[in-house]
């Protein structure tokens, strides 16, 4: 406030008292210097006297004059000649009734028919926006779908699981159109190579639309049965799986603080939903795959073979690409695939997810069952994985030696995807668990997540909600749904 002439309204503002302190000292000073100011500053003091003293003078009642004015300008009757109200009541009370009948009606209709329940056929048949509707429709399934392909069929793999096809695992409702929802699968296809996180970012949004009793409904589909290794010593490794059996878990867990639907749980699913870094291994042009074996932790007479792939190749590893599991049958008398229920490895499920993008990882988990106990502690090869990238990129070979590793010194690999598929077995009341247990299940968790790196935020999350679910067992161990 270097510079102020008589014009400026801070004088006035300082005049009537209303500057902040601080200008009004600065003010202060420049009046006492300036002779102009201090003439501007006595008059604005006079005519705010004058207005004062103008209102304290001011009566505050209406004059008859001034009454008789407003009763002219409202066209009101003079006070001798006011009617009585009562017959103005009686006028309107009758149209205001009608209203309040009419209002009521209409409330109680439109109450109705929020009532009257709308199938999501009827919804997506609406004129308006029906093809925006079935696009949502089909993609809200394509994403929630039980399973993408694991690696195409080979001679001598396992066989189908009869009456498994690729309608019985996954049926797109009748009313979207067969165009509409394949032209959502090769965007959510594209989707899922391009840009994988976008991909899981889209499941985790979709698997919280489904209505909670839908999902309850859904078949259930069978784990897969040990196959005798004399049978079929060779099969196909899925070399990716699904991402929204996880998110599904969850929800169930975490909002309806509930055990979900055993038909909600996929076990391949709950074990990728997080990420495996190579441990060692072999590369093949960057696509690197390692195989760990161990005393499975709840049963001493099994073992348990962890498989993990790794695409660090800066391109996406196809579906024509073959990751295959030949087992010795001299040693090893059968073996399961956990988790891909429904179908066997090597059958081709359908879906979008058709080829492991860069950076992404997926862990396949068997369980083997040894001809005989006192071989486990020989030199020998239990089992062979071997790697097809094409003539181009040609075929790497892991051999897997016993003996197996004791518990105690498996990696924080095997030991993640172990507790979240013996989570998985659990919650699905699989036959195939042997003594298995929620208790088991908490130990296993425990022993994960305090192997865990802090910084691996998301392995942390799923292993403490393995064991935020626990108490749930014990709450209602058969509450889950069919």
């Amino acid at each position: 406030m270097k510079h102020i002439d008589s014009e400026d309204p801070r004088l006035t503002a300082y005049a009537l008292g209303e500057l902040p302190e601080r200008e009004a000292v600065v003010l202060r000073r420049l009046v006492e210097d300036d002779p102009a100011l201090r003439s501007a500053l006595a008059e604005t003091n006079a005519l705010a006297g004058l207005i004062r003293s103008g209102f304290g003078e001011e009566s505050l009642e209406l004059g008859e004059d001034r009454r008789e004015a407003i009763r002219r300008a409202g066209r009101i009757p003079r006070p001798e000649n006011l009617v009585s109200m009562q017959a103005r009541r009686r006028e309107w009370i009758r149209p205001a009734a009608v209203a309040a009948v009419a209002a009521g009606l209409v409330a109680c209709v439109l109450w109705v028919l929020q009532q009257i329940p709308v199938g999501e056929n009827q919804v997506a048949d609406l004129p308006e926006g029906s093809e925006s509707g079935h696009r949502e429709k089909a993609r809200v399934q394509i994403l929630l779908r039980s399973a993408p392909p694991s690696a195409r069929p080979m001679a001598g793999g396992a066989a189908s699981v009869p009456g498994t096809s690729r309608e019985d695992v996954y049926e797109a409702a009748s009313e979207v159109p067969s165009e509409i929802a394949e032209k959502e699968r090769l965007v959510l296809q594209k989707l899922w190579r391009e840009n994988p996180e976008a991909f899981i970012a889209e499941v985790r949004k979709a698997a919280r639309k489904p209505d909670l009793a839908d999902l309850g409904s859904m078949d259930f589909l069978q784990d897969n049965p040990f196959v005798s290794a004399e049978e079929e010593p060779r099969s196909a490794v899925p070399i990716v799986s699904g991402r929204a059996s996880y998110h599904l878990v969850e929800r169930f867990i975490r909002s309806e603080n509930t055990l979900p639907p055993r038909n909600s749980v996929r076990a391949e699913e709950l074990i990728n939903h997080v990420s495996y870094v190579e441990e060692g291994g072999a590369d093949l042009g960057g696509i690197k795959l390692s195989v760990e074996i161990a005393v499975c932790p709840w049963d001493s007479k099994m073992l348990l073979m962890g498989v993990l792939l790794r695409n660090e190749s800066g391109k996406v590893i196809s579906g024509d690409t073959v990751l295959q599991l030949e087992v010795e049958p001299d040693l090893v008398r059968s073996y399961r695939l956990i988790g891909y229920a429904g179908r066997r490895s090597g059958e081709d499920a359908g879906g979008v997810s058709e080829g492991l993008p860069p950076g992404r990882s997926n862990y396949v988990l068997y369980h083997l069952r040894p001809s005989a106990p006192e071989k486990l502690d020989a030199q020998q090869v239990v089992a062979r994985v071997s790697l097809d990238a094409g003539a181009q990129d040609g075929e790497l070979v892991v051999p897997v030696t016993n003996p197996p590793r004791s518990w105690s010194m498996a990696s924080n690999n095997l030991r993640t995807a172990v507790a979240l598929s013996a989570w998985g077995m659990v919650l699905r009341q699989s036959p195939f668990g042997g003594p298995l247990t929620h208790l088991h299940v908490g130990e296993l968790a425990r022993g994960a997540l305090d192997t865990t790196d802090s910084s691996d935020l998301k392995r942390r999350e799923a292993l403490q909600l393995v064991l935020d679910a626990l108490p749930l067992f014990e709450v209602d161990p058969d509450g889950q749904g069919n």
